[in-house]
């Protein structure tokens, strides 16, 4: 009874210490507590010492009462102190626990804030923001480990399928438990990204969830956990049953997990394939088999729909072997053998006869020859994509892009130049209708700057200076963008002109303000930090957050003079972009 007695005189001391302690002076609840503490003073002489400080307090005035109120509270807390206990009653044991092998990190909570708030909420721009972090190691910190794992179950699943890809196996096994714990065999989205990332991670422990996947699994879980059998030749007869389930994208993926086999059933089951619903889907699963069996029939399903489609009149009939034929192409993906270039080599000599058969919004005969010179292009035969360049002035404006991927690959720089720059600079008169130069002069510019699918094999350091010259004369800012060089007085002039207008427009919130703002830095621009600390202003001022954050991922990459420019407009911007400004300015600084 004593100690609860002492505990409320150490409850109300607290509360008119938030209170105030000028209102302690004759407070009734104390007064209340004193003949408790003094009968529990006949026994234990320390709390009539606690009676007669309480008296001083309620009989104190203004000016005293705080110093008599902190002597009661020291007094009470030093007496509940020498009460308490430690330690437990049962016999202690060791905790489980997991090494999640991590560095100790000293990050603020102030740069972690944007990303912790990215992983737990939702909108748009958060992808950017865990993807900025995660390139600068900021997820090497345990405080987030549980935030990462939560994250795979994202809403938005390009973000669940970057954690779990990307982030997720480095913590490596020790999250394992983790997952386990949280996987639903009968749940979608974020527990099939579990089942795969378990057994990424474990292969052997993870067997029997995967197992069950497979038993009794959504169709999500299943569909994932085939993938995960890939390469299991224990499991192929049940693969293999798979290519005929009800679910398509159970079939699907079952083909995808075969392909690797060369056994008769397996060959069987994708020739199968070829006649059904998902015959696009086995092609691509044909084009990874290596089995000369399955070639030698994907070469003569092949030969016979070309040869129909150069020898049959019938429209109905031609269209339907064309379009047969521009699906089993696909087979041929990731093929260099012999059999399959003399094949591709004798379909491209009959471009001609193929471009003229005609479909209106379908699948036509130039289609069919783009697809062709696609599987050249990207062949390992040399001889194969020289004939395909020497062949660029007959070739139809989407084909001609395959020669331009091969062309850089096997010529030398001013003969690339000398074959190709003519469709680029070349005055071509405007007129209604097909314009079949025009169409080729924009397949090479966008080759050039970047914007079609191939262009990733673009190398500047395979393409003569001559490109850019061109590209300046003619005012072509995204091939400008791709090719500019540092120094160069056209390409400089150009892009200022250009962010120049957008500031003084409203084009400073346009998306491509900050790939002009890249590659200024890239050539290292004289006026690069005066442009983007205007637009840092501009853009906050208009949509803050989210449009800015591509202006962020710049910083780091700005000259050493910008920080003290930087700094300058903080007191401008608005509290979300602050936060997301100094983690990358704090690397600028580092750097």
């Amino acid at each position: 009874m004593s100690i609860a007695v002492l505990n409320e005189v150490y409850a109300e001391t607290r509360r008119l210490a938030i209170a105030g302690s000028n209102l302690a002076s004759d407070d009734f609840r104390l007064k209340k507590l004193i003949d408790p503490l003094q009968k529990a003073g006949e026994k234990a002489p320390v709390f009539a010492r606690v009676a007669q400080a309480v008296k001083d307090v309620v009989s104190s005035d203004a000016e005293s009462s705080p110093q008599r109120l902190l002597e009661l509270g020291t007094l009470v807390t030093a007496i509940r102190y020498t009460q308490g206990r430690t330690g437990a009653a049962k016999e202690a044991r060791s905790i489980e626990g997991s090494d999640f092998g991590l560095t100790s990190s000293n990050t603020s909570a102030r740069v972690l804030k944007p990303l912790i708030e990215a992983l737990k909420s939702t909108g748009s721009g958060r992808l950017e923001i865990i993807s900025e972090a995660h390139e600068r190691g900021v997820f090497n910190d345990i405080r987030l480990v549980k935030l990462a794992v939560a994250a795979i179950d994202d809403g938005y699943s390009e973000i669940g399928e970057y954690v779990a890809t990307q982030i997720l196996p480095a913590y490596g096994t020790a999250i394992l438990p983790e997952l386990a714990q949280t996987l639903d065999v009968k749940g979608k989205g974020g527990h099939a990204r579990r089942l795969v990332l378990m057994h990424k991670l474990d292969s052997v422990g993870s067997r029997k969830k995967v197992e069950e996947a497979l038993e009794s699994g959504s169709k999500e879980l299943k569909v994932a956990a085939i993938s995960c059998l890939k390469d299991s030749e224990e499991h192929l007869s049940f693969l293999l049953s798979q290519v005929k389930a009800r679910s398509q994208e159970v079939r699907r993926a079952a083909l995808d997990a075969i392909a690797g086999f060369s056994q008769p059933e397996v060959v069987e089951a994708l020739l199968g394939a070829l006649g059904g619903t998902d015959a696009v889907f086995a092609l691509y699963a044909v084009s990874r088999n290596r089995s000369p069996e399955l070639l030698d029939r994907l070469l003569e399903l092949t030969n016979e729909q070309l040869e129909a489609v150069l020898a049959t009149k019938d429209k109905a009939k031609r269209l339907e072997a064309l379009t047969r034929l521009f699906d089993l192409l696909l087979g041929f993906q990731s093929r260099s053998d012999k059999k399959s270039i003399s094949f591709l080599l004798g379909c491209f000599e009959q471009r001609e006869n193929l471009a003229r058969v005609k479909n209106r919004g379908g699948t036509d005969g130039s289609c069919v020859v783009e697809r062709v010179a696609g599987l050249l292009a990207e062949s390992k035969s040399k001889s194969a994509q020289e004939q395909l360049i020497e062949a660029h002035e007959s070739l139809p404006p989407d084909a001609l892009e395959w020669a331009l991927v091969a062309g850089l690959q096997t010529c030398t720089i001013k003969r690339f130049f000398t074959l190709f720059s003519p469709y680029y600079v070349a005055t071509i008169p405007k007129k209604r209708g097909a314009n079949p130069a025009k169409d080729k002069q924009e397949v090479v510019a966008g080759f050039l700057s970047g914007e079609t699918g191939h262009s990733s094999q673009t190398s500047k350091a395979k393409l003569d200076s001559r490109w850019l010259e061109a590209a300046v004369k003619l005012n072509d800012l995204p091939v400008v963008m791709a090719l500019a060089q540092p120094k160069h007085r056209g390409a400089i002039k150009l892009l200022s002109k250009t962010v120049d207008a957008k500031l003084k427009g409203k084009g400073a919130t346009d998306y491509d303000v900050s790939d002009l703002l890249r590659v200024m830095i890239r050539i290292e621009h004289p006026k690069c930090v005066e442009h983007f600390v205007n637009l840092l202003v501009v853009q906050d001022g208009s949509r803050p957050g989210y449009y800015t954050h591509w202006l962020m991922e710049l910083i780091p990459y700005l000259p050493k003079d910008a920080v003290s420019k930087i700094e300058a407009v903080v007191p401008k911007l608005s509290e979300q972009t602050i936060d997301l400004l100094i983690p990358v300015l704090e690397q600028l600084k580092k750097r």
